[in-house]
């Protein structure tokens, strides 16, 4: 799966209200779904779409941010205490030096919607305000902000 299985290009366009058969910035919209849907996983470690990912181990622990979480990859020795916002895994080997869990939607209806809307604003926003020059300012609007921060797993 990958970010445009998550939010089409068809939903996309539709949105920026683009005609189906105009195909000159497909490839532009593209991108910037990608863009989008990356950017709001960085600022909330809630993953669109699953994918194996590889976790440092030190002192024995790692703390995964990640969500959704779907299984243990490797080791499988490994003991998983869920806390508030985040999960511990816990090693006994110290040759165990990685965490290999499965995270993120596995099913594409399951990603909450409010993500999905912030990501087509920030398509919006990218697609239109690149004309102006005001999103080279490299600022995300507040309120498109406030979208995605309701999401975070993590607090600064």
């Amino acid at each position: 799966m990958a970010y445009i299985d998550v939010l089409t290009l068809a939903q996309a366009k539709t949105f920026l209200r683009i005609d189906d058969t105009l195909a000159d910035d497909d490839a532009q919209v593209t991108q910037m779904i990608s863009s989008a849907l990356s950017t709001i996983e960085r600022r909330t470690n809630v993953l669109v779409y699953a994918r194996d990912k590889s976790y440092l181990v030190q002192d024995y622990e790692v703390k995964v941010y990640d969500f959704p979480i779907n299984s243990i990859t490797s080791p499988t020795t490994v003991v998983e205490t869920e806390r508030e916002l985040y999960t511990t895994y816990t090693t006994k080997l110290s040759t165990e030096l990685k965490v290999v869990l499965n995270v993120g939607y596995a099913n594409v209806s399951s990603v909450p919607s409010a993500l999905i809307d912030a990501a087509l604003q920030l398509v919006k926003y990218m697609y239109y305000e690149a004309e102006t020059n005001t999103a080279a300012k490299g600022n995300i609007p507040y309120w498109i902000q406030e979208m995605i921060d309701q999401h975070k797993r993590f607090i600064i």
